[in-house]
């Protein structure tokens, strides 16, 4: 990732870039410390070096039923397209785009989900990091059985059980099948 310190107008490539409040926040290497920036003073660069757009990502909440409590509960995401891009998914969904990276083996193995080229939550540590800092009681990391490896995840408003990645991603693939709005929340 690269940004331009306005006051200098020099040219950094940074590890990691995340807003918060009105500072932004910028690690140089992994696990490194943080440099806190004014957010006026510091312009994220796309790969061109033209500023981007992209240092923000829209987070969806989608509404479901707990499957230990049987309550109403909801899970906050991302969803961003999975071509390197990182871009959001935002309606009216581009379909012919997410068929591009279609992951066509697990959508012959089940037909009963298109198996988009998208990521939600716990598939991409830079916006799960993000998420589960906006969202500290809301998003932890916490053990799947299902997929034997721990993650960020949802966690039930009520009772606290976790709100895995199949769930989110099937839900998220048939609201975008069937052209439906997801609510924005940020």
């Amino acid at each position: 990732m690269r940004f331009r310190n306005k006051r200098t107008d020099e040219v950094k490539v940074a590890y990691s870039i995340e807003m918060r409040d009105d500072k932004i926040y910028v690690t140089f290497v992994k696990n490194g410390k943080e440099y806190a920036y004014h957010k006026d003073n510091i312009e994220v660069l796309d790969e061109a070096g033209e500023a981007s757009k992209e240092s923000c990502f829209t987070v969806y909440k989608l509404m479901k039923q707990c499957y230990k409590c049987r309550k109403d509960t909801s899970v906050f995401t991302y969803i961003v397209f999975d071509d390197g891009t990182d871009q959001d998914v935002i309606f009216p969904w581009d379909k012919n785009r997410l068929l591009k990276n279609q992951n066509i083996f697990a959508h012959l193995q089940d037909p009963s989900i298109e198996y988009y080229g998208l990521k939600v939550v716990g598939e991409d540590e830079r916006l799960d990091n993000i998420l589960m800092k906006k969202f500290p009681d809301k998003i932890k990391s916490r053990y799947s059985k299902t997929q034997d490896r721990s993650y960020p995840m949802n966690l039930c408003d009520h009772c606290g059980a976790i709100q895995g990645w199949n769930f989110m991603f099937r839900q998220v693939n048939e609201l975008i099948r069937e052209m439906q709005r997801i609510e924005v929340l940020k």
